[in-house]
């Protein structure tokens, strides 16, 4: 877990959309998606749900905010 991963999944949340929180923070929707799937791998859980209109937080998800 790098505090890079960590500052996305906080501009996931805050935004409520991955494509929102790439263009906040610079980067492309993909290099957010793969930071937070890729948290989400070393941690062994779903942080996220991922919808057509945006996320929302796992039980765990809430947890780590």
């Amino acid at each position: 877990m790098t505090f890079t991963q960590l500052e996305i999944f906080v501009a996931v949340v805050e935004c409520q959309s991955f494509s929102l929180a790439a263009s906040h923070l610079g980067i492309s929707q993909s290099a957010v998606s793969h930071a937070v799937a890729n948290l989400e791998t070393e941690l062994g859980v779903m942080l996220v749900e991922r919808h057509r209109l945006g996320i929302a937080l796992t039980e765990v998800g809430e947890r780590v905010i």
